[in-house]
């Protein structure tokens, strides 16, 4: 330590609730950090991309602020487009489109805005849920770390003075 002091030694059981509860936490970040994108005709247009099995599906939702035209496309590892769509929206109407894969791969998507402007959100479902197994980990890991600080608290020793009475 800096202080030359010294600390004891992490245990086992406080590294599997460290983890437990990172894991735990890490997965609520990654599921609720989910946020719409605002687009409009004069700025780039939204490129991202997905890792998908057979049957999952990517679902565009798209706010208008005005009358907008928009436009969706998703290539399918890089160069051969398996789907394109137009849409037009009228001043704050709201759409939703689903494209569901054919089979494993990359998908990479452009939404454009060719005409207004309007917000963008890309929800990815997957079908075998692969993305929650950090959940039953998480509890999995906290769970055995609590265990274990139990157990090592049953098993230590208790320092006692006996005080002669007489």
């Amino acid at each position: 330590m800096a202080g030359g002091g010294t600390a004891p030694a992490m245990k086992m059981s406080d590294l599997f609730i460290l983890l437990g509860v990172t894991f735990l936490v890490g997965g609520l970040f990654i599921h609720g950090l989910a946020t719409s994108e605002p687009l409009s005709s004069d700025a780039e247009p939204y490129i991202s991309g997905a890792s998908l099995m057979k049957g999952d599906t990517l679902e565009f939702t798209v706010d208008a602020t005005n009358e907008s035209t928009v436009v969706v496309e998703i290539l399918f590892e890089g160069d051969e487009t398996v789907y394109s769509e137009s849409m037009v929206l009228a001043p704050g109407e709201s759409n939703s489109d689903t494209f569901e894969a054919a089979e494993g791969g990359y998908y990479s998507f452009t939404v454009e805005f060719t005409k207004g402007e309007g917000e963008v959100f890309v929800d990815v479902d997957r079908q075998l849920l692969v993305d929650f197994i950090i959940y039953p980990l998480g509890t999995l890991c906290l769970v055995f770390g609590l265990y274990k600080r139990k157990d090592e608290k049953m098993g230590e020793s208790i320092d006692a003075v006996l005080v002669d009475v007489n």
